[in-house]
């Protein structure tokens, strides 16, 4: 006989309360959580690198680089996201713990998460008035998919980076070669 499970529903006020006490992060997609996984070594060294490159970057500046552990809070979908790497230059953040108005958004792809970043999340952050790119980063091979919106429209490019290939951003003035997102990674 089938074992049926009834799944708890959340409220975002309970979300909220509960992940401020857990010891683990948690997801939320309109009363659902999801647990996150930690971060492999290559992950984590992608990660830094592009916080250092974008830290640098928006010095002096009203932008803001965040990472993994601030939440990326979408209203509309009643939805709490946990990206790798969030750049705002919004003056209208007041939450200490998630930021609302992003212009950039890197998701570092896991073989957990990849196809949820690939779709849902990318459909997701596209939504979001604020953002102007969103960015999937392999950490197995040196490739990063760029999905920059264009000017004054719901219209996005797609832009692939490898070996070799430097990546402007539009969110911030200079470019990061392939070789420096990836340094201590891959040989």
């Amino acid at each position: 006989m089938l074992n049926l499970q009834p799944i708890p529903y959340l409220s975002e006020e309970e979300y909220l309360a509960m992940e401020m006490a857990s010891q683990e992060r948690h997801e939320y997609v309109d009363g659902a959580i999801f647990a996150m996984t930690g971060a492999s070594r290559a992950h984590n060294l992608i990660a830094g690198n592009l916080y250092s490159f974008l830290h640098t970057q928006v010095k002096n500046t009203p932008c803001h680089v965040y990472m993994s552990d601030i939440k990326l809070k979408i209203a509309e979908r009643r939805t709490y996201y946990y990206p790798d790497i969030i750049l705002s230059c919004s003056t209208n953040e007041t939450d200490d713990y998630s930021i609302s108005e992003p212009c950039l958004v890197v998701e570092i792809l896991s073989p957990s998460t990849a196809q949820t970043d690939k779709r849902e999340k990318r459909v997701a952050y596209q939504n979001i008035a604020s953002v102007q790119e969103y960015c999937l980063v392999a950490q197995d091979k040196c490739r990063v998919q760029k999905y920059t919106r264009q000017a004054n429209t719901q219209d996005w490019l797609l832009s692939q980076y490898g070996i070799g290939d430097l990546m402007r951003f539009k969110c911030v003035a200079g470019e990061m070669s392939l070789a420096d997102l990836y340094a201590g990674v891959l040989s």
